[in-house]
């Protein structure tokens, strides 16, 4: 509840800013810029390794606690949501970050052939990237066989900093959310139900990602889904009540 109210206020204080910056970073990349485009490459970067740096560095104590609690999973109990939905879908918004980034690195080096090819072995090494951070993240919440072997991942600093991971990522997947919001046709056209379901689909899909290590321990508390919501509200209302400021492009290029 901490985390969604931090991304509400985040949403609400923080994010025009954060969007303007990340705007003017792509405005600067268009332009040819290579700091740019390699600040945009460090930013999906960001988005695809700080949930398996959380993930090392939560599973010990995230167990641990659901141990203490009592919690376990009844036969059959969320399995096809928990085991098979939730990972696909995550599975598939980091497959789209990937690409992303495989795009990002091609316009580094425009009109080059080793562009191309960096690009292509990064998009192939991510595939495969996000397949083994998917079995990471979800085996977060599987009881470990053994304690690690490195005492600073049992020492309750090491989730204090996966925290700060998990918390960077949100911010990071949030500017991606307001950036889209703000510059995709789809959500500024057609009726205002449709638009409505599109971008509540699409907000949660993209919440949801970096929320994983915590749903775990209150996906059965009513609550959840009305903080969950309320993080997601501000960006939701300003896209439904103001028309795109920027002009129509996709994220990744």
């Amino acid at each position: 509840m901490l985390l969604d109210i931090a991304i509400f206020l985040a949403n609400l204080l923080l994010m025009r800013l954060l969007v303007d910056l990340f705007y003017d970073l792509f405005r600067q990349a268009y332009s040819g810029s290579l700091l740019a485009r390699i600040g945009i490459l460090l930013f999906y970067l960001g988005m695809l390794v700080l949930p398996s740096v959380g993930a090392v560095l939560k599973r010990w104590h995230l167990v641990q606690r659901m141990k203490l609690r009592g919690e376990k999973e009844e036969e059959g109990d969320w399995w096809l949501f928990g085991c098979l939905i939730i990972p696909a879908i995550y599975l598939a918004v980091n497959m789209f970050v990937s690409l992303a980034v495989s795009l990002t690195i091609s316009d580094i080096f425009p009109d080059s052939g080793f562009g191309q090819t960096i690009s292509g072995v990064f998009l192939g090494f991510g595939i495969v990237y996000n397949i083994f951070q998917t079995v990471l993240v979800f085996r977060c919440f599987l009881p470990p066989k053994h304690k690690p072997k490195f005492a600073f991942l049992r020492d309750p600093r090491s989730e204090v900093l996966g925290d700060v991971c998990i918390f960077l990522n949100m911010i990071l997947f949030q500017v991606l959310l307001n950036y889209q919001a703000a510059v995709f046709p789809l959500f500024h056209e057609g009726s205002f139900a449709d638009r409505l379901i599109t971008l509540l689909i699409f907000a949660l899909l993209v919440y949801m990602t970096g929320r994983i290590f915590f749903l775990v321990e209150d996906v059965r508390r009513p609550r959840t889904l009305l903080t969950i919501l309320l993080a997601n509200s501000v960006v939701i209302v300003r896209t439904l009540l103001t028309s795109a400021h920027a002009p129509a492009m996709l994220i990744s290029r």
